[in-house]
């Protein structure tokens, strides 16, 4: 689609918010939310512990840890279309790959390269960041859209289950990862890095705003927010917080969509059953992805944040505690509203705290710390598994641990309006 100076029917930007929906809707199909279903078969295919299989998603997310900076860097500095294309292609790959792996090992490799894809397409740093250079009054409801992806395709998990049953695991993941290039490649070829460089100015306005009194009336920071840097956000109080804040969030909430279906089928649910999980947590989740997209433009985070954590520790307490499937059906609602109200903040937050002209790197750094926190949680929950024979002692632990996120939360961000240097 040619851009040109002439202001269209519809901003541009709102192309990229859709184009950002449809790829991340297919990545969390295939494989954030997907890929769990496949647990249990792939056990019993290399007949290894819940340990063991688990520690590969772990690897995943030390590898996230590397990459989400790379990415972040190479957003700021070069195509950001050339990025995610990277990601979308090699993510395919990884896919095939782990379909045709013949041992743990490979399998691993395998992993290893699709994980690796997902952190250079996914809507975790790159599209967030170019959907925030694409907005300013309006980023926190497109930022909020641009992460409707995961609700969408997780909520369409069940898919992934009648797959497994009639062609296996093993047919079901190479067929993803050839969908996954035809899906996704048409729609990452809308991405364009900036609307200044096609003559056009974010939200499609037509008269530059001036940054202060935008910063003012919105509770954002001030306009010298332009030229923070890496550096200069390293150096704040804040950058260290919110690592502390989200790591806290990755380490509680990052094993359980890995073993939440394990968990269920365990308990004696159907497979059908332990996916609606799922599928109802995803579906709900978009409510809260927009719902929190409309309440950060016109209220404090801090407020809304805290909000969110205690929804997340009420959904691990029933977690704990499920013996009916109602019981699934009330914590996949509590859980996954909840789930979808923090996928979009915290991208949001770093966008008020630091300004936009360096978020790939500010963001990709903070991205990067955060996931290396949660390579705990899916080991801790399976090896939690394989040492008592149930997941339940680790839903209560988890959860005193993400209580500590609402004290830091209280003493470091309180009323705070500017960030100085």
């Amino acid at each position: 689609m040619k851009i040109t100076n002439r202001m269209p029917k519809i901003f541009y930007g709102w192309y990229i918010v859709g184009a950002s929906i449809i790829v991340n809707s297919y990545l969390a199909l295939s494989i954030w939310q997907g890929f769990a279903v496949f647990f249990l078969q792939i056990l019993k295919d290399f007949q290894v512990s819940r340990t063991t299989l688990s520690i590969v998603f772990s690897v995943r997310q030390v590898e996230s840890g590397f990459l989400s900076p790379l990415v972040g860097f190479l957003i700021d500095r070069i195509n950001a279309k050339k990025v995610i294309l990277f990601g979308v292609i090699i993510a395919g790959l990884g896919l095939i790959l782990t379909g045709i792996s013949s041992n743990i090992w490979y399998f691993y490799l395998a992993f290893i390269i699709m994980s690796a894809g997902v952190s250079f397409a996914s809507h975790g740093v790159s599209w967030s960041v170019v959907v925030a250079r694409w907005f300013d009054r309006k980023r926190g409801r497109a930022t909020s859209l641009a992460y409707m992806g995961g609700a969408i395709g997780g909520s369409g998990v069940i898919i992934i289950v009648k797959l497994l049953e009639v062609i296996g695991w093993r047919s079901s993941v190479i067929v993803l990862g050839i969908g996954l290039w035809l899906v996704c490649i048409p729609f990452t070829l809308l991405v364009r890095s900036r609307p200044e460089d096609y003559g056009l100015k974010p939200d499609g306005d037509e008269i530059t705003q001036n940054k202060t009194a935008i910063a003012v009336s919105t509770g954002l920071i001030a306009s010298s927010i332009a030229s923070i840097t890496i550096k200069d956000a390293i150096k704040s109080k804040y950058f260290w917080s919110l690592i502390a804040i989200f790591g806290v969030q990755q380490i509680s909430l990052g094993g359980i969509h890995i073993h939440q279906i394990a968990y269920f089928e365990d308990m004696g649910f159907s497979k059908t059953q332990a996916a609606s999980s799922i599928a109802i947590a995803f579906s709900v989740s978009a409510i809260g992805r927009l719902s929190v997209g409309i309440l950060l433009d016109r209220t404090d985070w801090q407020r809304v944040f805290i909000a969110i954590i205690c929804g997340q520790i009420v959904s691990l307490l029933i977690l704990a505690n499920i013996s009916l499937y109602w019981h699934i059906i009330l914590f996949s609602i509590i859980f996954g509203f909840n789930h979808g109200m923090m996928v979009p903040i915290r991208a949001i937050i770093c966008g008020k705290l630091f300004g936009i002209n360096n978020l790939g790197s500010i963001w990709g750094t903070i991205d990067g710390a955060v996931v290396f926190t949660g390579v705990a949680g899916p080991v801790y929950l399976g090896w939690t598994f394989d040492t008592f024979h149930t997941y339940i002692p680790a839903f209560y632990i988890l959860s005193l641990v993400l209580f500590t996120a609402i004290p830091i939360v209280l003493l470091v961000f309180k009323k705070i309006q500017k960030i100085t240097f």
